[in-house]
């Protein structure tokens, strides 16, 4: 019997060590597996957070470069109570072309679909190529111009000499001068 006792006492204790082994290694594995599970939660809001933050740098940042584009935008542009700073922007047109520009007419209006637009109606003189000249920079305008008419005309300047009481009338032909009527539209306007 004595080895039976000792077969016994050695299944107890194996038993017991097994019990004790495994039980450990259970409460083990689920105190692993609640801190994975805490841990996984913690690293998606981790990276729901810096992705928000990374896009919202990334949004400053791209506002921040796009800046000076914007404002080269809204430049092109112009509200309703901005006409008479684009109607003299365009008069200045006439000093750097060299010509004697006047603005003859604007007048706002709207598309068939709503949008808003200026027309306006020029009248230079100078020479020919002061004309030229213009009509470049006026197509170099920024801003969206549509072209409804150009007209160019040769004017001759008489010349009045009096001689003896009378007065003669001579056509010279050196310099003569040239007259533009341009009417355009901006549909940059913005009726605000």
């Amino acid at each position: 019997m004595k080895a039976n006792k000792k077969t016994l006492l050695l299944l107890a204790t194996a038993t017991a060590f097994t019990l004790a082994v495994g039980s450990t290694y259970a409460f083990l594995f689920l105190v692993t597996k609640k801190k994975t599970a805490e841990t996984a939660l913690l690293a998606e809001k981790i990276d729901e957070l810096s992705g928000r933050e990374s896009r919202i740098a990334s949004s400053v940042s791209v506002l921040r470069r796009e800046d000076k584009n914007i404002q080269k935008i809204s430049e092109y542009f112009f509200k309703e109570s901005e006409v008479v700073s684009f109607a003299k922007k365009i008069e200045a047109l006439g000093a750097q072309s060299g010509t004697k520009l006047t603005i003859e007419a604007l007048d706002q209006g709207y598309t068939e679909k709503t949008a808003p637009f200026l027309n306006f109606r020029i009248k230079a003189t100078g020479k020919f190529v002061d004309i030229e000249r213009l009509l470049v920079l006026l197509e170099n305008f920024p801003g969206k111009l549509e072209w409804k008419t150009v007209r160019i005309v040769r004017e001759e300047i008489p010349t009045y000499v009096t001689q003896g009481g009378s007065t003669a009338k001579i056509v010279t032909t050196n310099a003569p001068e040239w007259k533009a009527e341009v009417f355009l539209v901006a549909l940059n306007f913005m009726n605000q």
